[in-house]
């Protein structure tokens, strides 16, 4: 069994989405000592990091996080390679057109931004869904879909958001790690933390590997 973790680390002061506060991460509450033991506190957005939108995110009435059932976050899934050449551009529906959709819950764009996370560039601009791409995906029957930038959409555009929660599709955003994935098949876990009436949440987002290993590519 395999494992690759797509997820990136939570670290206090980290950036995040540009009209987000500035939270305070990590704190420590207490630390190791003769009468004390280590205890830490987080405090941050629902969207930080790598994470899930739900549909209740741009459409008003959708269940909350906390009636999400765990099955809708895990499941078969493909990555689509899909780098810009470090173009910020919209990703076309043709990328879809060799890929066998059949059996899966899920496709993951690797875009390549992911190279640029930690630096000024990462949250000023990145590749998104075109309109195209996110009709054709909203028809496929999937549960959700990725990729590893900021978001489905261009900075204060909503369209590739709005037509993926007209289908009920989760999306998974800041992902990493994607260029380690197979071209084959793999199941992905995007579990996120139960939380009462919110519409996002962190994730571990983690793909189990077929085949003890052999990965594919």
């Amino acid at each position: 069994m395999e494992l690759i973790d797509l997820t990136h680390t939570i670290v206090s002061g980290m950036a995040q989405w540009p009209d987000d506060e500035q939270p305070l991460l990590i704190r420590r509450l207490s630390d190791h000592g003769p009468d004390s033991h280590l205890s830490s506190a987080l405090a941050f957005g629902c969207h930080v990091g790598t994470h899930i939108d739900l549909p209740l995110h741009f459409k008003a009435g959708e269940p909350a996080l906390d009636a999400l059932p765990a099955a809708a976050c895990v499941g078969r899934a493909r990555v689509v390679r899909a780098d810009t050449g470090g173009v910020a551009a919209p990703l076309a529906a043709s990328l879809l057109d060799a890929i066998d959709v059949s059996g899966l819950d899920f496709l993951v764009f690797d875009t390549g931004w992911a190279r640029h996370w930690g630096t000024d560039r990462y949250y000023r601009e990145w590749p998104w869904y075109g309109e195209d791409l996110a009709e054709r995906l909203a028809t496929l029957g999937l549960k959700g879909s990725g990729l590893d930038t900021p978001s489905l959409d261009p900075f204060a555009g909503q369209r590739a958001h709005e037509i993926c929660a007209a289908a009920g599709l989760v999306n998974i955003e800041n992902l990493t790690g994607l260029d380690r994935l197979p071209d084959a098949p793999f199941t992905l876990f995007v579990l996120p933390l139960k939380l009462a009436g919110t519409e996002a949440s962190p994730v571990r987002a983690v793909a189990l590997l077929d085949g003890g290993g052999e990965n594919g590519r």
